[in-house]
């Protein structure tokens, strides 16, 4: 088991390199996105049961890592968070063993655009 740290902070485009983006999935207020962070770039798989809506939902990232067999579940919620209209980036790290290897390192992009109807 490993541990994962999770650092959710807002950049502007302007600091971050261009980079191919992965599509995961679209939910009626949301659209999420992946780019690796590091130079990797290993294939991973992520699946998220459902797609993740900023409006109070709760769910589970499945995550499959082949170089490292690292096949692990990550529940979520965000019910009783409110979040603005926007662009949202998160970087998330999985980091493994005593000495803090890093396995991988991506970066989210989830884009809310809440029906206010």
């Amino acid at each position: 088991m490993f541990p994962f740290m999770l650092f959710s902070t807002l950049f502007s485009p302007i600091f971050t390199e261009p980079a191919e983006q992965h599509w995961i999935c679209n939910s009626s207020d949301t659209d999420i996105w992946y780019t690796y962070c590091d130079n990797m770039k290993f294939p991973i798989s992520l699946n998220l049961n459902p797609c993740i809506e900023l409006k109070g939902s709760r769910g589970y990232l499945h995550i499959f890592y082949i170089p490292k067999t690292v096949n692990t579940t990550i529940s979520f919620s965000f019910k009783g968070i409110r979040f603005s209209k926007g662009q949202y980036r998160c970087i998330v790290e999985a980091i493994t063993g005593y000495t803090e290897e890093k396995l991988f390192c991506l970066n989210f992009t989830i884009i809310y655009h809440p029906d206010f109807n």
